[in-house]
């Protein structure tokens, strides 16, 4: 196995550089306070719960797109070489949207509920129709300032209608999936 490189504790001058040399076992594992240098671990791979899966559905089209399971609630975006981007557990409505193919139609960094004004949600992308109501991915909403719902709930179907994001994930969704992106929605 090859030297690792750290930057050597250091007292160093102001007009000095770190010295980089090779690192034992020792000083990898037992960073001390004053270290240039601070290992961390990895994060944690992620969970599964019974029914989840990090596996994008058959079926589910090619290319650049969003897919969004509403049995195991749970989207992925999936680039150009059928690589996953990003994939994150919501919470929608088992019997909304409609299965099949649609494209990203409207986007709004804030909006409210029709009906309920005083709920809102930021990062809305907007891809399908139920009647008269839009149906898009989002952040989870907010009456009055307080969530609906908990990130620890995501995975679950409580939603009226939309599909409910953590707000890190509604970000990610919102920088990834532009107007014409194509969502493919699967049972």
């Amino acid at each position: 196995m090859g030297a690792v490189l750290t930057v050597a504790p250091a007292v160093m001058a102001e007009d000095t550089a770190p010295v980089i040399g090779a690192a034992s076992a020792e000083q990898l594992a037992t960073p001390t306070r004053g270290t240039m240098v601070q290992l961390e671990p990895l994060p944690p791979t992620p969970t599964t719960v019974v029914g989840d899966s990090l596996i994008v559905p058959e079926n589910s089209g090619s290319g650049r797109r969003v897919v969004y399971s509403k049995s195991i609630q749970r989207v992925w975006m999936i680039d150009e070489n059928e690589l996953i981007y990003n994939t994150h557990r919501v919470s929608g409505r088992p019997d909304s949207p409609p299965l099949g193919t649609f494209e990203v139609y409207s986007r709004s960094t804030t909006t409210c509920a029709i009906l309920h004004p005083d709920i809102c949600m930021r990062w809305m992308v907007r891809f399908a129709h139920k009647g008269n109501n839009n149906i898009g991915f989002h952040e989870i909403p907010r009456r009055n300032g307080v969530p609906l719902q908990t990130n620890d709930q995501l995975g679950l179907a409580l939603s009226g209608g939309c599909v409910r994001q953590s707000t890190e994930d509604a970000i990610i969704m919102w920088d990834w999936a532009q107007l014409g992106t194509v969502v493919v929605v699967v049972p």
